[in-house]
């Protein structure tokens, strides 16, 4: 299900863990209704597992992607684009986040960073996208236990 990436961004680190669009399995908490814009809404919580490369010390981070059915920037948001972009963008923030990571960091630190920019990205893309800790009851949660691991 996931693909191997190894790079190196801002820092001297490479990155490795690719999340897939697979990952993304959203699951519809409002329906749209045709009335208002933003309409509906989908989510899904993440468990992602993080390692330090030097030291493998390795937590879960959790996060929560929420995203309008539909907005008024975008009209309809099908389901393949949401998960496929959701995917791109997740990338790209942990890219980001980890690759300038400092020895010594801890993992927490690097989860509420990712969730940041993670949700920068996602909402300059997605009007009302909204990334969180796992708090919508109902919702699935997956794990994506290939390690994002920012080694030095």
């Amino acid at each position: 299900m996931a693909t191997g990436l190894y790079g190196c961004a801002h820092g001297s680190n490479s990155v490795a863990g690719r999340i897939s669009p697979e990952h993304f399995r959203f699951t519809t908490v409002v329906e749209a209704d045709s009335r208002a814009l933003p309409d509906g809404w989908r989510a899904v919580c993440i468990n992602a597992r993080v390692t330090e490369g030097d030291s493998g010390a390795t937590d879960v981070c959790k996060f929560e992607v929420g995203l309008p059915l539909r907005n008024g920037q975008q009209g309809d948001i099908p389901l393949m684009e949401a998960r496929w972009l959701s995917a791109e963008l997740a990338n790209q923030a942990a890219q980001w986040v980890l690759a300038a990571a400092r020895p010594g960091e801890m993992i927490a630190v690097h989860c509420i960073q990712f969730r940041r920019r993670y949700e920068r990205l996602l909402k300059d893309e997605i009007a009302g996208a909204r990334v969180s800790e796992c708090r919508t009851p109902g919702i699935e949660t997956v794990r994506f236990d290939t390690p994002m691991d920012s080694r030095r």
